[in-house]
């Protein structure tokens, strides 16, 4: 993907009010987003076009975020991921490439991690 293109990030969690804050803070960062409140509607979304980072809460109903990361490397494989928990010791190990934050996030710190994980700067 150029650098000059606008990185696209998929949001997953299955409370509304999280998504949208997500969503309006990222967007007015300059990215393109999508968000799904389940997994099963994130992997929807990343069969109908590529993301360049997975952003997912770890508990949801159906589908876990470790899980999502699964359905959505396999349609494109090395895709970096964010996992959110508030419970880091249930999350668990992370996979490889996949880094983890604890609720609450802080937009300010998210922000500044984003750039490192679609490799565009620092």
């Amino acid at each position: 993907m150029p650098l000059s293109a606008t990185p696209r990030i998929l949001v997953v969690d299955d409370e509304e009010a999280i998504l949208y804050v997500f969503e309006r803070y990222l967007s007015v960062a300059g990215y393109d987003v999508a968000v799904a409140n389940n997994g099963f509607d994130a992997v929807r979304a990343g069969e109908a076009g590529p993301f360049d980072l997975l952003i997912t809460d770890f508990r949801m109903p159906g589908m876990n975020g470790i899980e999502v990361i699964h359905a959505l490397r396999r349609l494109k494989p090395g895709l970096p991921a964010l996992v959110i928990s508030g419970n880091p010791i249930e999350a668990g190990k992370m996979p490889d490439g996949v880094r983890f934050l604890s609720k609450p996030v802080s937009m300010a710190g998210l922000l500044g991690i984003i750039p490192s994980l679609i490799g565009h700067g620092a």
